[in-house]
């Protein structure tokens, strides 16, 4: 817990670490709590304001949350009833959090889901354009993924995604590189800042990683594809980006024996 002395000093404190609840009085020097509210709602919405106010005229309760405080207590108050609140929040972020993981990632992975992806790979792809840097898509699936299920069992087969995907995580540069289920038995990976003959030792590596794992009759098949301005349409590129991995995916397919992996032609 730290201690500011107006809301100028509180959001200088807000900037340099991180804070999930802030308790503010509504009137305050040089900052009121109204614009407090207002900067953190902007700049901060991960955080949840609860507003202190003796003046029950001049604030209405909905006015402040519609300002966008998360709750509102008027003076005098108990502790009792602080810390009700603050309980109250405390259950409702981790609820919010929980379901917003949920919404990103796989439920058997546990991997970021396809709409992360199509979200985060617009980020990525804006900052290779702004800063000047490569970035790489993977495109895989399982070889034979259905013979395994056939032969194994659905149970069986989702244990070996699972162990995929516990790979892919092993073979990342944390908070750098980023691993996506897209769908069945097909993957993605996106990995920034990388040379073309980096890029393809990492994918023979995760291959090879994979052949270890002894699951026949399944292999690990890997396309590559840069990003690449073309079109002038972020959406556009990052498409085609996807759609030459494919392709590059489907000669790993067709000519395995050079290590399951194809570095698409215009991305070297």
């Amino acid at each position: 817990m730290e201690i500011a002395h107006d809301g100028r000093e509180a959001l200088a404190k807000i900037e340099g670490k991180d804070f999930a609840i802030v308790i503010t009085d509504m009137d305050m020097p040089r900052m009121d709590g109204m614009e407090l509210i207002g900067h953190i709602v902007r700049d901060h919405a991960r955080i949840d304001v609860i507003a202190i106010t003796g003046h029950i005229m001049k604030y209405k309760y909905t006015e402040v949350v519609e300002a966008g405080a998360a709750d509102f207590i008027t003076k005098p108050f108990s502790l009792n009833e602080l810390e009700a609140k603050l309980n109250r929040l405390i259950k409702e972020r981790g609820l919010r959090e929980r379901l917003e993981r949920l919404a990103v990632h796989d439920p058997l992975t546990s991997l970021y889901n396809r709409r992360s992806f199509e979200e985060n790979a617009r980020r990525e792809a804006m900052r290779a354009v702004r800063y000047n840097h490569s970035l790489f898509l993977f495109f895989m699936d399982i070889d034979n993924f259905k013979k395994y299920n056939d032969l194994y069992g659905h149970q069986a087969g989702d244990g070996l995604l699972n162990r995929l995907a516990g790979l892919l995580i092993n073979s990342i540069r944390e908070n750098v590189d980023s691993a996506y289920r897209y769908g069945g038995d097909e993957f993605i990976m996106l990995l920034p800042h990388l040379p073309a003959d980096q890029a393809r030792g990492v994918a023979e590596r995760i291959c090879w990683k994979f052949d270890l794992l002894q699951c026949k009759p399944t292999g690990l098949s890997i396309g590559i594809a840069r990003f690449m301005q073309k079109s002038g349409s972020i959406e556009k590129d990052i498409e085609d980006m996807i759609q030459r991995a494919d392709k590059a995916l489907y000669a790993a397919k067709k000519y395995p024996g050079d290590n399951h992996v194809h570095l698409d032609p215009d991305s070297r």
